[in-house]
């Protein structure tokens, strides 16, 4: 019983109700009766007697009362419960707010948008927080944000962060924020941790199938002293159904770089989320601007999708956006009516091939056939800018001035060149390594194997087609992966799956060796001598994450035709066949020039970086020549200049990101470039760079994507909600209400002190009127009736 007290001690001033008692008792002394003539007729009735006795009585009740409700007050008894007062936060407690900020958080009620009411509400569940509670915030999208890391106190900044929080865009994974929240938590020392989620129904980002996740989610919840409790809560309560949403998917292309005037190919989703069938127009722009012809109109059925594809060719040079746009009305979101993608066209692409059969006829050279298929029309500039060199005569600044290598038979590389060219495909330029009659075990591992580009492939040895005209080899049509080779598989009478192929190399994948030791010290079978052993020991290399070969076509025996893996940051492409006419006849095909130029332009687009994954950074650049700069960085900024920074005496690039804010970033000065890495891309779309210096400029478009998969709108089953509770992970409410009943429902007490005192004052009123009438009317009556008692 004493536990209901804050002071329980204080009940000894119960003792005090005796004062009044003893007063009324002492107040009860006999009188004097003196009998006199006239007494007969004062003798009051006995119902006035009755009544006097009655509000003695009630005088000494209202005194005991008085006395009682001042010490039970002082007491402050308590009740457990917010029932009369609502339930609060006792104290001591760390809450992590997160905030979905996906695309269906945009959906409007007619005026706010589900992601306004889940700050609102945010808002409105800090009211209920005691002032030693401490609060952080995530904003939970594609990968969480946290907008308040370390939990604060104060709730005037927290509320001022929460309305800072920008509009929802992209998708949520909802498993990175609760781990990011729980990490946050780790580090607090509250006697009580919670996390609480606003957000709407969607089911794909809670992914409530993926077991093993949520099982190393339980096992997180486990590490705190303190084992936090997450709570849902679904800000979509009373929101009308969705009735339609068209949403666009990521736009898949065929290429990043290409030239002039040269094609890409655009292919996307479109999906419809309604119940009813729909016709919409889609549209392709560039840069913002509509492109005449390029609309498609589609009918799509409910809860289906259709694939579009669009072929556009840029003529101007520079970075461009194109973006695939459903021009729907009525529209529940609106944010996925579109998809982006960066393109940047070059005015040439500077290429190197390598030739490995020296001979002083031209057309006998491996390379003879690539450069008749890059040679320029007669009225355009050139799409490819080639340049031939033998394997002996080859060059490090060669090397350095082209985006793509092409290794056709080449059997022998210097050490100091087989080094240059792992360092440029390391740093994102694309290789091209073609095979042929010098292409042996020996020769293949010194240049290519020993040197790290392709550790992973093994020579196994020279395959020849039969001699039967009915077994001719081809590529095979179903084999060939989509990508940059789809124009190639659409059509069976694509000339590319006519050529025949007489012979080829059968390699074999074996697993990477992670020390690399000297390996490179062992081309000395190609590579004679001891001055070559030694250069090559030096030229060991570092340690690169490969990505294991993926077989891209194969010939109609199974045999792979195109193998393709990445070194560090560039694309390496292998042939293995020739480029010529030794092994095939692919020179002769029609596709043969649409081929290279395709396969040349998908292993240069490694260096782009244009289209980026959510949170990954951009880098802008533009060329950068130290001796002109040395005395423009000295001379006073010109109008139009971008602005400098006060510590490198620099131009900044200038990021204008979603939203239309301009960021300033600093350059870093390169041996041939400026550079500048933009690294908050948590909000997807449209990014553009600008850097205006010494006479020279450079204008750059990005796009940052997300995960698309959430597009597709899906509400929260019972069966999710069932796995999502399993082991208390999750506790879903629908309103703040409950939300604060069930949280501080075992902690929440109303004191009862201020009911106390006001009845106190209630019966002081009363027995202040009593007495007073009793004062007036005065105490004869009394005698009298004290009197007639004795």
């Amino acid at each position: 019983m004493f536990q209901f007290f804050l002071n329980p001690w204080l009940l000894l001033g119960l003792a005090g109700i005796g004062l009044p008692i003893m007063a009324h008792l002492l107040s009860r002394r006999r009188f004097d009766v003196v009998e006199w003539g006239a007494m007969q007729f004062l003798n009051p009735s006995r119902k006035t007697r009755r009544r006097l006795k009655l509000e003695e009585l009630l005088l000494l009740m209202l005194r005991i009362g008085l006395i009682a409700l001042i010490v039970l007050a002082v007491t402050r008894p308590w009740i457990p419960g917010g029932w009369l007062s609502g339930y609060r936060s006792s104290g001591s407690r760390t809450v992590v707010l997160v905030i979905d900020g996906s695309n269906s958080m945009s959906r409007s009620d007619g005026v706010n948008s589900v992601h306004q009411n889940a700050i609102r509400r945010a808002i409105e569940f800090l009211g209920t927080l005691s002032g030693d509670d401490s609060v952080a915030i995530i904003d939970a999208r594609d990968q969480p944000r946290s907008v308040i890391e370390s939990p604060l106190r104060d709730p005037v900044v927290i509320e001022q962060e929460l309305r800072k929080i920008p509009p929802p865009s992209g998708a949520c994974s909802m498993m990175s924020a609760l781990e990011k929240a729980l990490a946050i938590l780790g580090r607090s020392s509250s006697t009580a941790r919670e996390v609480v989620v606003f957000s709407d129904k969607q089911a794909n980002g809670w992914k409530a199938g993926d077991d093993a996740a949520w099982l190393r989610f339980d096992d997180q919840r486990k590490f705190p002293a303190v084992k936090p409790q997450v709570w849902s809560v679904d800000v979509t309560k009373g929101l009308a159904p969705m009735r339609r949403n068209v949403s666009v998917g990521a736009v898949e292309l065929s290429r990043e770089v290409t030239v002039p005037d040269f094609p890409v190919r655009l292919k996307v989703s479109v999906r419809n989320d309604s119940d009813g069938e729909v016709q919409i127009p889609v549209r392709l722009l560039q840069n913002g601007q509509a492109i005449a012809g390029e609309t498609q109109s589609v009918r799509l059925g409910a809860r289906s999708e259709t694939v579009l594809e669009f072929d556009h060719a840029i003529s101007a040079a520079g970075s461009h956006v194109l973006t695939v746009e459903a021009d729907v009305t009525d529209d529940s979101i609106t944010v996925d009516n579109s998809s982006h993608v960066a393109v940047y066209v070059a005015k040439s692409l500077p290429v190197l091939l390598i030739n490995g059969s020296s001979s002083p006829i031209r057309s006998e050279r491996a390379t003879f056939f690539a450069e008749l298929a890059f040679a320029p029309l007669e009225d355009r500039p050139p799409w490819i800018l080639a340049t031939v060199r033998d394997a002996a005569e080859v060059t490090e600044d060669d090397l350095r001035a082209a985006s793509v290598v092409i290794c056709c038979n080449v059997s022998r590389l210097s050490p100091a060149i087989a080094l240059a060219l792992r360092k440029g495909v390391e740093e994102g330029k694309g290789l091209i390594i073609t095979c042929g009659p010098q292409t042996t075990i020996e020769t293949f591992d010194a240049c290519f194997r020993q040197t790290q580009i392709l550790p992973q492939l093994d020579v196994v040895r020279t395959r020849e087609a039969p001699p039967q005209a009915d077994d001719l080899v081809r590529v095979a049509p179903l084999s060939i992966q989509p990508g940059w080779l789809d124009r190639f598989r659409s059509d069976p009478g694509r000339s590319l799956l006519k050529a025949s192929f007489a012979s080829w190399i059968l390699f074999r994948t074996t697993p990477m060796n992670p020390v690399m030791g000297n390996a490179a010290a062992n081309v000395a079978g190609a590579n004679s001598g001891a001055t070559a052993t030694s250069a090559a020991q030096e030229t060991a290399p570092t340690p690169v994450k490969h990505d294991p070969p993926a077989v891209l076509a194969t010939f109609s025996n199974g045999d792979p035709f195109l193998m393709e893996t990445r070194y560090g940051s560039g694309f390496v492409l292998l042939m293995t066949t020739t480029l010529d006419r030794t092994w095939n006849d692919l020179p002769t095909k029609s596709d043969f020039i649409p081929f290279l130029h395709e396969a040349v332009f998908h292993v240069s687009s490694a260096q782009s970086h244009r289209n980026v994954r959510y949170g990954e950074p951009l880098l802008a650049e533009m060329p950068w020549d130290a001796a002109a700069y040395a005395v423009a960085k000295d001379a006073p900024s010109v109008e139009g200049d971008s602005p400098r920074n006060d510590s490198t005496e620099l131009p900044d690039f200038v990021f204008a990101v979603p939203g239309g804010q301009n960021v300033r970033v600093p350059v870093v000065e390169g041996n041939e470039r400026l550079t500048a890495t933009f690294r908050d891309t948590l909000t997807p779309g449209i990014y553009r760079s600008g850097l205006k210096f010494a006479g020279q400029q450079s204008a750059d478009s990005f796009v940052v994507n997300y995960d698309h998969t959430e597009d597709e709108m899906v509400l929260l089953t019972d069966e999710d909600r069932a796995r999502l509770v399993t082991n208390d992970r999750i506790c879903f409410t629908d309103s703040l209400s409950d939300l604060t009943s069930r949280m501080y429902g075992d902690e929440t007490v109303t004191e009862l002190w201020p009911a106390l005192l006001t009845i106190f004052l209630v019966f002081l009123m009363v027995e202040l009127m009593l007495t007073r009438r009793a004062i007036r009317r005065g105490y004869g009556g009394e005698a009298i009736v004290r009197g007639e008692a004795a």
